[in-house]
């Protein structure tokens, strides 16, 4: 083969080397309405919380904290911006005895939201006095939740299970990192609206 063939096969296989090593051009960054509709449809299994829901419960903090105390409750979760976010807003309230007046024993605000960067439906919880928790909402099945969060006497996960206009919420507490679980919190409503 003659010597100027070889440099020409030569120069064409660098070339095509070079160029296929060149990264690919970045990729456009979502427009606006794209990523709108990638949040909704993120969102789209917890949109069965939308709504109204009233109940009641119970919560065990230990004998310290005055052993089980009974509570009614309200859930109001809206859809907000959109569809992007999901807001829901829980009010506790009970009675010191048959007689007196209802009190609040729980007032929180969480934020369900989309977080493109991690990949996961971010649950930010405010409590009344303080207390924010950040974490991910998991799907466990069709219509079962779970979200948890670490403290300095343990693991807490609550799972909601939403079927037929009921939604089951249970709250667990574990002190040996996660291997075993007791029940502090067991609550009931349905929808309302």
């Amino acid at each position: 083969m003659p010597v100027r063939n070889v440099l020409a096969v030569l120069v064409l296989a660098l070339t095509t080397s070079v160029l296929a090593a060149e990264p690919a051009p970045p990729r456009r960054p979502a427009s606006p309405a794209e990523a709108a509709a990638r949040h909704r449809e993120k969102l789209s299994p917890l949109r069965v919380l939308v709504g109204e829901w009233q109940g009641e419960g119970w919560i065990d903090m230990g004998p310290q904290a005055g052993g089980r105390k009974t509570f009614q409750l309200k859930e109001s979760v809206q859809s907000r911006l959109d569809g992007t976010v999901l807001i829901v807003e829980g009010l506790g309230t009970s009675r010191a005895g048959p007689e007196a007046t209802e009190v609040p024993v729980h007032q929180a605000l969480g934020v369900f939201s989309w977080d493109d960067a991690e990949g996961r439906v971010r649950f930010s919880a405010y409590r009344i006095g303080g207390g924010v928790v950040d974490t991910e909402m998991k799907l466990l099945g069709d219509g079962v939740f779970q979200w948890g969060f670490d403290m300095p006497h343990g693991r807490i996960r609550f799972t909601l299970n939403v079927r037929d206009n009921v939604w089951v919420e249970k709250g667990e507490l574990s002190r040996d990192g996660g291997k075993t679980f007791s029940l502090f919190l067991d609550m009931t409503v349905r929808r309302a609206k």
